[in-house]
């Protein structure tokens, strides 16, 4: 049986992260914010946004480090970076009449309830990608899930890239479409709540 030394090491550095060891974190960082600040680059073509996106995972996961269990570091972070880059497009949707209102005050107005929100937005999305009609469910997995290029893509499935964009493109509206009315709606309820 082969046996994952790196995967291994993480479970310790997440154990004593999850004591409040901040020598842990610091060691969970150094390892990993190139890869996840990478990542992210490759959705948002944006120096500042990303390090945003990636700041706010690590935020979160010290933040929330006692009440989450992880059992593949690598991939709890880099699967929290593509959903920071999620929220992050459906902000900049212009099609939107609340856009200014949801980038001013609602994330604002949010943190309390953030990690219920997460909670909510990735079960949408998981709901998201199981409706999708099985051609685009494959190609939008193995683009925001696998992290594989859209000529990559139309190598294997054997299809052109200009199917593949088209593909992205009508999946990617259909979702930043249902994570904005699902921020909107969280909004008017913490502002109701607020009342």
């Amino acid at each position: 049986m082969l046996i994952n030394f790196n995967n291994e090491n993480d479970l310790m550095l997440f154990a004593l992260l999850k004591q409040g060891n901040s020598d842990a974190f610091e060691s969970i960082y150094n390892k990993y914010w190139n890869q996840l600040f990478k990542t992210a680059y490759k959705r948002l073509h944006d120096r500042n946004k990303c390090q945003d996106v990636v700041q706010n995972v690590f935020t979160d996961l010290w933040n929330r480090r006692t009440e989450l269990n992880i059992l593949n570091l690598q991939a709890y972070l880099h699967t929290a970076v593509r959903f920071q880059v999620l929220k992050s497009v459906s902000k900049q949707s212009r099609h939107a009449p609340f856009v200014d209102i949801f980038e001013t005050e609602i994330i604002s107005n949010l943190n309390a309830d953030g990690a219920l929100l997460d909670k909510e937005a990735k079960k949408l999305v998981e709901q998201f990608i199981n409706a999708l009609p099985f051609k685009r469910r494959n190609i939008f997995i193995r683009h925001y899930i696998d992290d594989l290029s859209t000529t990559q893509i139309a190598s294997e499935l054997n299809i052109s890239q200009k199917t593949v964009q088209n593909q992205l493109t009508t999946a990617y509206h259909a979702l930043r479409l249902r994570l904005t009315h699902l921020f909107s709606l969280a909004a008017l309820l913490t502002s109701i709540h607020h009342r």
